[in-house]
């Protein structure tokens, strides 16, 4: 199941994290890998039997060039993911600048941009974009309104280009984790307000998802196994999305909703 022998696959954000994640996986299935990151992911792509292509999301050309890097090494392109983000400064809407919030959409939605446009203009019928987005592209939170628009613009990218590349065979989905135990998150200070309120928004399962985790939703989605999905935004997020926590609601009330035995009062 979710085989990929003898595909190509380019991996944005791939030298650590979920795109590393993702790039493990995909060499354990059968595919060949193209790491893009800003860090140096040579000793992984190596490690891996891969290339790595230093690249700039941000900057179209380099996305171009990543992608003639891939055809000129393997002759096709079979998986696009788009995963390279950054969080920003989690400030709030008050005190965000405007250069931070224009680098977090030039990264997180423009980075998407440019590498659907480009994969998909070499892709064969059959081929898959896979988008990195967050549960932040599906509802909000507080002090990372930057970081949400441009997950939700993410979100709403991934359909509307399911349909057009629909046409050529080609599948678009993506996926909105919950937060990540990655590098990322690793280095946003405790008191960032993305890791607040992630933390309290999901305390179904009280902990932070593992890249594998989302890198195991990435790669059934590349997969043909997946190939009557397409424009799904697919939640990694350990139930976030259904609603508030037992832990928020007790909170709120100041008093347990459920008895001993766990029935619900």
């Amino acid at each position: 199941m979710f085989e990929l022998t003898d595909k190509v696959a380019v991996i944005t954000g791939g030298a650590s994290g979920i795109g590393l994640a993702s790039a493990h996986r995909f060499v354990r299935a059968g595919a060949k890998v193209v790491l893009a990151d800003l860090s140096d992911g040579t000793a992984h792509a190596d490690q891996l039997g891969g290339t790595y292509h230093r690249t700039d999301v941000s900057d179209e050309a380099q996305i171009a060039s990543l992608i003639d890097h891939a055809m000129d090494v393997h002759g096709k392109v079979d998986i696009m993911v788009n995963n390279a983000g950054i969080l920003g400064p989690g400030r709030g809407v008050l005190s965000d600048s405007l250069a931070d919030i224009r680098e977090v959409i030039d990264v997180n939605l423009f980075g998407v941009i440019h590498g659907t446009k480009y994969a998909a203009q070499v892709m064969q019928s059959g081929g898959s974009i896979v988008n990195t987005a967050s549960m932040a592209g599906l509802i909000g939170f507080p002090g990372i309104s930057a970081y949400g628009a441009s997950k939700h613009a993410v979100v709403g990218y991934t359909k509307n280009t399911a349909i057009e590349l629909g046409t050529k065979g080609i599948r678009v989905n993506c996926v909105c984790p919950t937060g990540v135990q990655t590098p990322m998150i690793a280095e946003a200070p405790d008191d960032h307000w993305a890791m607040v309120s992630q933390s309290l928004a999901n305390q179904h399962v009280d902990r932070l998802a593992s890249a594998e985790e989302v890198a195991a939703a990435i790669h059934f989605l590349a997969s043909d196994d997946a190939s009557m999905v397409n424009g799904h935004a697919l939640e990694v997020d350990g139930g976030m999305h259904v609603g508030l926590s037992v832990q928020l609601v007790e909170a709120a009330i100041g008093q347990p909703i459920h008895d001993d035995d766990g029935v619900f009062e």
